[in-house]
């Protein structure tokens, strides 16, 4: 547990460092005369230094003003961060919302102030104007694909115990990837789920979750972790109980995640985890800011923007289709 506690400390200075994010923050700049603000709702997860990377990259590119805020975890907060900096006169809200649902009111707010709103990697409750997201029904999909294929490789066929790890309650991206995963296990009765618990695409908690689990149950075949933080918490549980074995061995428990992100693009590495379904945070948030850009420029866009994701394994990692997708977190 004490390695553990190292890794989640390094990742969240790491993150500190390389995103630049506080409580509340404004970058210089601005030549344009347009404002963004950008709300998210934590920096505990890697995958929010590759969106801030993407997100200074475009203000940089077009002269764009930037504010963010953080409300680390909490969607009332997200709530007044965001109506706080509508207050303050932002032309755009960017955001990555705690809650789906709960964020309804300070979409409300922007609807009012004639404050055009886009969610990235993540969906909210409309009105807002566009959205841009992989498709996270698909990646539940896949990873169930991948398990079975695994399994019936291993055993002859698609049959095993499966564990469960489910992203944060109310986000609406955890309820699609489960959405996707509940419904290609329907095509696979010989996988059983044995666990299914709420991990809060943590990995301190998807670890204390697993370490529970693993020791409750004498056989685990494989992990849907809902992203990688929790794939990664999930994996040191497996170490920590003495049930490691490399990729590729019998023995092996199968752990597949979201994102990936740079310590399961590691593990990935490693042999440790078996896939990575990635998205690119880089480039989703350059594209919002290009968006941002797009109505300036009085051009119509999507309302919904899906982004491409990518399967990312120890045989793919350096396949030319991994390399043309890009692997982000190299990049952060």
């Amino acid at each position: 547990m004490r390695n553990l506690r190292s890794l989640v400390t390094t990742v969240v200075s790491a993150l500190a460092v390389s995103a630049g994010l506080v409580a509340c923050g404004e970058s210089s700049g601005g030549a344009s005369g347009v404002t963004i603000g950008y709300s998210t709702y934590t920096l505990s997860n890697p995958f929010f230094a590759g969106m801030q990377k993407g997100l200074q990259t475009g203000t940089r590119k077009h002269g764009y003003k930037l504010v963010t805020t953080n409300s680390n975890g909490d969607a009332a907060q997200q709530v007044t961060d965001i109506q706080n900096m509508i207050s303050r006169g932002v032309n755009y809200v960017l955001l990555s919302p705690a809650d789906g649902k709960a964020i309804t009111p300070a979409v409300a707010a922007a609807d009012s102030a004639k404050v055009p709103v886009i969610s990235i990697a993540d969906s909210v409750v409309p009105p807002i104007t566009a959205t841009i997201t992989i498709d996270d029904v698909k990646a539940g999909s896949d990873a169930v694909d991948r398990i079975a294929a695994d399994l019936t490789a291993r055993k002859g066929s698609a049959t095993g115990t499966i564990v469960d790890i489910q992203g944060i309650l109310g986000t609406p991206s955890a309820a699609r990837r489960e959405l996707g995963f509940r419904q290609q296990l329907a095509h696979y009765p010989g996988l059983r789920v044995a666990a299914a618990q709420d991990g809060g695409y943590d990995t301190a908690k998807s670890n204390s979750l697993m370490v529970d689990i693993l020791q409750a149950n004498p056989q685990i075949d494989a992990v849907f972790a809902a992203n990688d933080a929790e794939a990664v918490g999930v994996s040191a549980a497996i170490k920590a109980q003495g049930r490691f074995k490399p990729v590729g061995d019998p023995g092996h428990i199968i752990v597949i995640g979201v994102d990936g992100s740079k310590p399961a693009i590691a593990d990935v590495r490693a042999g440790v985890q078996d896939a990575s379904i990635s998205q690119n945070p880089i480039k989703m948030m350059e594209k919002a800011v290009d968006t941002v850009a797009d109505l300036e420029a009085h051009k119509s866009v999507q309302k919904q923007i899906d982004w491409p994701s990518a399967i990312i394994t120890l045989d793919s990692i350096d396949s030319p289709e991994v390399k043309n997708y890009g692997i982000w977190s190299d990049e952060v």
